[in-house]
């Protein structure tokens, strides 16, 4: 889950099955919510390689927006939301 921080214009990832025991907030997903609009923008352009069966093509069409996301938005390098989306698709 995604949520919108109101006072500083982050972008927040929960799990909303850790907040009954304290383990919901995992960490920012993007600085801003233009800045999620552009990281999904720079996953977008390569959706018909993130879908192929190759499994080569499919980790290059990782590993290319995901190096232009990190220099995009210092919150994509350590966050657990992005690291599951993309070893999603690079495994």
């Amino acid at each position: 889950m995604l949520m919108l921080d109101g006072e500083v214009g982050g972008i927040d990832h929960y799990d909303p099955n850790g907040w009954d025991h304290g383990a919901g907030y995992q960490g920012a997903a993007a600085s801003s919510l233009p800045g999620l609009a552009a990281l999904l923008g720079l996953i977008a352009q390569r959706g018909a390689e993130l879908e192929a069966d190759d499994r080569a093509v499919a980790r290059a069409a990782v590993a290319a927006p995901r190096e232009l996301m990190c220099r995009h938005d210092a919150a994509v390098e350590e966050s657990p939301f992005w690291r599951k989306a993309f070893w999603f698709r690079a495994e």
